[in-house]
Formats: structure tokens, C-alpha cells, sequence
């Protein structure tokens, strides 16, 4: 997330030094080390530390220490002020964006790719295959990525195919509480969760746009409101397109798409590391909550008693579904976090026919540390493992049947990699 005007304008070289050793401190102390990796963090800042400290723009020294944390080669890093207000697409109005090399001679532009129902650009009118125009009266072109400010409305044109004029919307962000605190911040935005349909007399479809809720109870609802509606479908396409992530959630989904236990994956700490502990040593979760007593048993285990992100997935054994052995899982490039924990888990157990393009390599578990002067550091605080130890963290999950997106075809209407699917399904 990048700061807003509210931060500081400068820092003192002391400042700086200061705030520049908490970082490292924590990253050596906090950060994980996947497969073994150190990203050798001091020797990266030590090379910068001139810049670092002669940084008299706040800016500057922001943006010298989130190039040093991109050098480290781990997703879920960040450097921002607490000020901070604006946030990527895909968190700020729930859509994703692809390169449209021409369209009617002009070129490059941001074509929509992934826009989740009930988010904030759905809610504006816009649909995949819209071109992005311009954002707040600004034009914007590739290769930079539109960002937008939380809690304030965007106002935004786009061109739609075979209409002669541009379209002017207004993105609506969700709004900070009135609840009379000062300076409360908006919250970040919150598509539905899973949207549900028949594709046609046997062939179900599900969209899952992320796993929200800390305990997966909020998901799980969800999840069971979609199944519902696609309710003895004998076919099963679920699509990860896009999805946002989540984590504990996540579990439901896997639960639902095979009858047995099966161990999923497991994640560690530092200190996990740093201890050895084996996969199957790790407290287990294999079961969501299902009443307030067992959200607050499990709220003891993991915030009281274990006290450790270092924890393995096991699915709930919920029987067999009509649709097992018929299921096709769409993912692509802006499949992530928890989105590729499934995606992984399908590959490793054979459970369905991946379809689209490779997920985005993003799936470790972060956490937030402030460091003075209002800075704030997020860092990658437990590295993901499927069970056999595979790591796809900066690799990603790659599809079965690799179906690129065709951004010409997404203008004219078409989802040629749902088609695919459907294909794929009915050859079964």
C-alpha cells in the first residue's frame, strides 16, 4: 500500500539509521527463510545505506527500502506509512487487469480481466473485457498499474466494444465507520465471496473470490449457500480466476472435493524452522468451527496455547459429492495466497483438471510490524509447503490444460477459458 500526503516530507539521516535497523532486525528475526533460502538481508541494506540515510525525502527513503525488499525475492513485502490510503485493483475495487496490445489502433491499454461480483467495479457497471481509460480525469497506460485511494469514490471512464463513445462511472469505496474515532480508517473492500450457477442441466459452476472470515465459519456458509444452488450437478467447474486469498477458509473448498482425510499442507515460522519440527509434528487443523464454543476453542489453541503460525491442513473427510472425479478448477496469473494452496493441492492428489494459465507465485502468510516514525513493515512471517515439501512460493501452480487469455476474444464477450472447461468437463 502506498503512503498518502499525510506522511512525513523528510527524515534526519538519525531517523533514518533508526528506522532502517528495526527493519533489518526484523526481517533477520522474523522473516522466513523458505526452503532453507536466506535472502541475506543486512548485506542488502548495507549496500544501500548511503542512499538510506541521505534519503531527505520520506519518499525517497520509502521507496529506496521497498526496492531493497523486492531484491529478496518473497511475495507479502512492504514498506508504507500508517497514513498510508491507497491500495492495488484487485484489493481496492476487486479487479484485475490484462495488457491489450491494440485496440482500434490505439495502444497499449488496460483491458479488465477478473471483476468478482458484488465488488466495487462490478457494482460501477464494468465487466471483463471493458477498457480501462482514465482514473480520476488521469489517463491510464501500461506498464503502470492503476492504484486507488480507500474510502474515496473514482470516478473512471472505460471503452466498451461496439460503442462509440467512452463510458464515464463512479467507482463507490466503502467508507469509514461513523463511529466517531478519529481518524478511522475505510475498510478494504469485500466482493462475494461465491457466486453460484448452472452452466447447464449437469454442469455446476462456482465462482470463489476469497476465503474471507479468521475461522473459515463465514466461508463455509457461503460455500454451502453456492453448493445449494448447483445442488446433484454431476459436473463441478470452480473458478479461482483472480482470487484474493484468505487462508483457514480455504480448508471447506478442499474438504468438498474429495470424500476422504487427506493432509493438505503446512506452514512455518522462524521459529519453526529454527526448531526443526517436522510436518507432521504441527498442531493440526482438520475441521472448521461450527458453534461459538468451538470458535473459542480454537481461538485458545492458536492464540493462547500454540501461539505459533507454524500449523498443518488436513481435510474434514465430508463424503462423496455426485460431482467427484467430474471438476474442473480455472486459475490464472492472479490466482493467489490461499487461491494457490488449493490449486497446489489438486495437482498433488489428482482431484481435478487444472485449466488457464500459471497462479502467481504468492502464497506466504504475512504480517505487519511497525518501526518508528509511523512506518510500518510487512513482511513474509510463514512460508507455505504442500505435504510432499513442494514449494510454490515464486513458481506457482501450472495448469493441466495450459488455455491462455485471449484479451480480443474477452472484448468480443467470449471466456475462452471457461469454454475450455465446459469442453474438457463434457469429454469426460
Amino acid at each position: 500500500m502506498a503512503a498518502s500526503d499525510n506522511r512525513p516530507t523528510t527524515l534526519e539521516a538519525s531517523e533514518a539509521r533508526k528506522i532502517t535497523a528495526n527493519i533489518v532486525r526484523l526481517l533477520d528475526t522474523k522473516c522466513i527463510h523458505l526452503d532453507g533460502c536466506d535472502p541475506a538481508w543486512q548485506r542488502l541494506f548495507a549496500q544501500r545505506s548511503h542512499d538510506l540515510e541521505n534519503s531527505k525525502a520520506a519518499v525517497d527513503f520509502e521507496r529506496t527500502v521497498n526496492e531493497l525488499l523486492t531484491q529478496g525475492g518473497l511475495s507479502h513485502v512492504a514498506f508504507f506509512h500508517e497514513t498510508g490510503n491507497r491500495a492495488p485493483a484487485r484489493y481496492a475495487i476487486n479487479a484485475t487487469f490484462t495488457r491489450l496490445e491494440s485496440d482500434n489502433g490505439i495502444s497499449p491499454s488496460w483491458i479488465f480481466q477478473d471483476v468478482h461480483e458484488g465488488g466495487p467495479a462490478f457494482n460501477a457497471g464494468i465487466r471483463p473485457g471493458d477498457i480501462l481509460v482514465t482514473v480520476n480525469g488521469e489517463v491510464v497506460t501500461p506498464p503502470a498499474l492503476p492504484a486507488f485511494a480507500l474510502g474515496t469514490d473514482a470516478p473512471v471512464t472505460v471503452r466498451r466494444a461496439g460503442e462509440p463513445k467512452d463510458t464515464p462511472l463512479t467507482i463507490v469505496l466503502p467508507k469509514a465507520l461513523a463511529n466517531g474515532k478519529a481518524n478511522a480508517k475505510p475498510p478494504m473492500a469485500e466482493p462475494t465471496s461465491v457466486t453460484a450457477r448452472m452452466l447447464d442441466h449437469s454442469i455446476g459452476y462456482l465462482r470463489i473470490a476469497f476465503f474471507p472470515g479468521v475461522n473459515g465459519q463465514r466461508f463455509a456458509r457461503d460455500l454451502d449457500v453456492g453448493l445449494a444452488a448447483v445442488a446433484g450437478c454431476a459436473r463441478l467447474i470452480v473458478d479461482l480466476r483472480g482470487n484474493l486469498g484468505g487462508f483457514v477458509g480455504s480448508l471447506r473448498l478442499m474438504s468438498h472435493l474429495t470424500p476422504e482425510r487427506l493432509p493438505i499442507g503446512y506452514s512455518l515460522t522462524r521459529k519453526g524452522e529454527g526448531r526443526g519440527w517436522k510436518p507432521d509434528q504441527l498442531a493440526c487443523i482438520d475441521r472448521l468451527p461450527s458453534s461459538k464454543l468451538d470458535t473459542l476453542k480454537m481461538a485458545f489453541r492458536f492464540l493462547v496455547w500454540h501461539r505459533d503460525r507454524s500449523i498443518r491442513l488436513m481435510t474434514e473427510g465430508l463424503g462423496s459429492k455426485p460431482f467427484h472425479g467430474n471438476v474442473v478448477v480455472l486459475i490464472n496469473e492472479h490466482t493467489l495466497s490461499a487461491g494457490e494452496m488449493v490449486a497446489a493441492f489438486i495437482a498433488e492428489n489428482h482431484l481435478a483438471t487444472l485449466v488457464g494459465t500459471r497462479t502467481g507465485g504468492q502464497v506466504l502468510g504475512g504480517a505487519n510490524f511497525t518501526v518508528g516514525h509511523g512506518f510500518v513493515l510487512r513482511l513474509p512471517a510463514a512460508a507455505w509447503y504442500t505435504w510432499n515439501g513442494t514449494v510454490v512460493e515464486g513458481v506457482g501452480v501450472p495448469p493441466h490444460v495450459e488455455v491462455p487469455l485471449s484479451p480480443v476474444e474477452l472484448r468480443a464477450g467470449r471466456d475462452t477459458q471457461l469454454e475450455v472447461a465446459m469442453a474438457t468437463l463434457r469429454g469426460k
